[in-house]
């Protein structure tokens, strides 16, 4: 009798586990659920071991990668590299003719010049931008996918994979996390954002976008199987004389993008989202909306005007409400 009254122990609640490494430059911060709490620990050591696996291969800042390498030796012949290296070029090729060169990986120089990638800002002359710019261009750069090959096509081009391989090594994060059963997680590369799932007792996950301005006013937006990245002028930046000179350069001019505070992309990988921020921001308002508008969701902060210096406008895709609550 007594045993028959006997019920089964209530499983376990899922639980989230919130873990951040610095990585990529930036803090990579993991965050997946689950009802084992040691089995989403390894996976998310094992997600963040596909992030350095990233960092390895892409990064400027070591001198082992084989970023690094390819750029060293590109210039004398075609180099092959990597499945993942080539992918991850190829892809930013694709980007680059969809986006007229808005987005191009050639940038290197140029940003060398004015000293974004190591942050030791200057003003280049314009007899050096001119000079760069003869090595900037998408075509400079020559894929052979049976030979799995890359090529620069005249000296002194190299390639900066920094608008693209972070989200590249979320969706790595990503992958990991779902090969070793978690279904519901976040994970995080500065701006570039991607979750699978949901939260508890949620419809997805809330995430928030960065204020501009710091003022603490951010914006939440709900996600569910999406990445979301956000390209902006607010922290590699350096001001002269009252001018705000920022990381993003347009690739035909050299010169850092004027007049937008940020670009938010979503997208269904964070390789996507990642590099069409950047594209879309070089692009401007205007001819985002007029060749993406009704295939993409994205969502641009203007620059205050100087007489109202309170109000930041903002221009989105009708795409960008569609997909979400953001407010």
């Amino acid at each position: 009798m007594l045993a028959g009254c006997q019920t089964s122990p209530l499983p376990p609640p899922a639980k989230e586990i919130r873990r951040a490494q610095p990585l990529l430059g930036t803090f990579v911060v993991i965050s997946a659920i689950g009802t084992n709490s040691a089995a989403v620990h390894r996976a998310i050591d094992l997600a963040f071991d596909a992030v350095r696996e990233v960092d390895a291969l892409m990064s400027l800042h070591r001198a082992d990668s084989e970023l690094v390498r390819l750029n060293a030796s590109a210039s004398e012949g075609p180099v092959a590299v990597s499945e993942e290296l080539f992918r991850v070029i190829s892809f930013a090729q694709e980007v680059s003719r969809q986006t007229d060169g808005s987005f191009d990986v050639t940038i290197r120089p140029v940003a060398d010049l004015w000293g974004f990638i190591w942050k030791q800002h200057r003003l280049p002359t314009d007899a050096e931008l001119e000079k760069a710019l003869t090595n900037v261009g998408h075509q400079r750069v020559e894929l052979d996918p049976v030979r799995r090959t890359v090529r620069f096509n005249r000296p002194g081009v190299s390639i900066d994979l920094g608008g693209v391989a972070k989200g590249y090594a979320v969706d790595s994060a990503i992958m990991t996390l779902r090969k070793h059963g978690v279904a519901d997680a976040m994970v995080r590369a500065g701006g570039d954002l991607r979750v699978i799932g949901s939260q508890p007792g949620q419809a997805g996950w809330e995430v928030q976008l960065e204020d501009p301005a710091h003022r603490g006013k951010r914006v939440a937006v709900r996600l569910r199987d999406e990445s979301i990245s956000t390209a902006g002028n607010y922290e590699n930046f350096f001001v002269v004389d009252g001018r705000r000179y920022s990381h993003i350069l347009q690739p035909r001019t050299g010169l850092p993008v004027e007049g937008l505070a940020a670009c938010s992309v979503r997208a269904t990988t964070c390789m996507e989202s990642d590099a069409l921020s950047t594209a879309l921001f070089v692009l401007g308002p205007e001819r985002s909306v007029k060749q993406f508008g009704g295939t993409m969701a994205f969502r641009f902060t203007l620059m205050p005007h100087p007489a109202d210096p309170s109000r930041w406008p903002v221009v989105a895709s009708e795409l960008w409400s569609a997909n979400g609550d953001d407010r």
